[in-house]
């Protein structure tokens, strides 16, 4: 009975100090190693990025190695191969501009900028798991409860296309403007644009959900619990946006309180369903929001 009480006050201990180092580790690499903001001098800085890879390696094998700190190991490897995919997107640079005719609209731009990001990401994230010995599935790749996933995914995609045909109507009459109320883009460009407005929601969810959440919440389960994992990875991927560009200073307060609400959303269905699907669709479809602003800024 007193090993119990020992233990769990060591578990009480520990939980909140783990929670602060994760939350410390994410803001290094995903605030202070964006490469798609200058907010400060680390950002967009490849010999930060790299250095900040290398250490979380040497962190992640230590623990490994370590019979009393191994349980660690796991969490530590995932900053690690969130740095790392970081760093490669961040020396391949729009390495896809070079390969495909050049862009003639921003919508265009904006695509090809995104696939860029997403697709050594996404393949430094997959390949990185699989050499740590892991299964896609323990970065929720996998079916799960996939007919709950596609229904709460479809239904909120479905939701936020209304909300965006809404407001891309009411502010084409609008002088233009910038910010997350952006206003002045003709109706014309926006339908134009919709195939690579199409590309660009959903090669961003699914990095994004497999950058911030993935690799994250099944590490992080056993060591800060269910609603822990939840509430530090979104904490994570709100604070994380504070240096978007595609909103006005004033904005940088609500802004990222607005996205670590749809982060804590993201996690809860990321392990309600146990896949991507779910938390993805529903990802999609709020991007679809941003967009506006997003091309409002280019």
């Amino acid at each position: 009975m007193m090993q119990n009480s020992v233990l769990s006050s060591e578990s009480k201990i520990a939980r909140p100090l783990l929670f602060g180092l994760f939350l410390m580790g994410g803001l290094l690499v995903f605030l202070f190693g964006s490469n798609t903001f200058r907010l400060f001098p680390t950002n967009k800085n490849l010999l930060y990025d790299w250095i900040l890879t290398l250490v979380l390696l040497v962190v992640a094998v230590f623990l490994r190695r370590s019979d009393r700190l191994q349980k660690y190991w796991g969490a530590a490897f995932a900053l690690f191969i969130a740095a790392f995919a970081n760093a490669f997107n961040g020396y391949l640079g729009t390495w896809l501009e070079h390969l495909l005719p050049a862009a003639v609209t921003t919508a265009q731009t904006l695509a090809i900028d995104k696939l860029s990001q997403a697709i050594p990401i996404l393949l430094a994230i997959v390949l990185l798991t699989l050499l740590a010995g892991d299964d896609l599935g323990s970065i929720f790749l996998k079916k799960g409860d996939l007919r709950q996933g596609l229904k709460f995914g479809l239904i909120s995609f479905g939701d936020f296309t209304v909300i965006f045909a809404l407001i891309a109507v009411l502010q084409s009459n609008d002088p233009a403007s910038q910010g997350l109320t952006a206003a002045g883009i003709s109706l014309d460009t926006l339908v134009a644009a919709i195939p690579f407005i199409l590309i660009f929601v959903f090669a961003n969810s699914l990095m994004e959900e497999l950058w911030f959440r993935g690799i994250f919440l099944r590490k992080l389960g056993p060591l800060l619990g269910l609603t822990g994992s939840i509430l530090v990875t979104a904490l994570v991927f709100g604070i994380s946006h504070l240096g978007a560009t595609y909103i006005s200073p004033l904005e940088m307060i609500i802004f990222p309180l607005i996205v670590i609400t749809l982060g804590l959303v993201n996690a809860y269905v990321m392990l309600k369903t146990d896949s991507i699907w779910g938390s993805m669709l529903f990802h999609a479809g709020y991007d679809l929001i941003v967009i506006i602003p997003i091309l409002a800024t280019l």
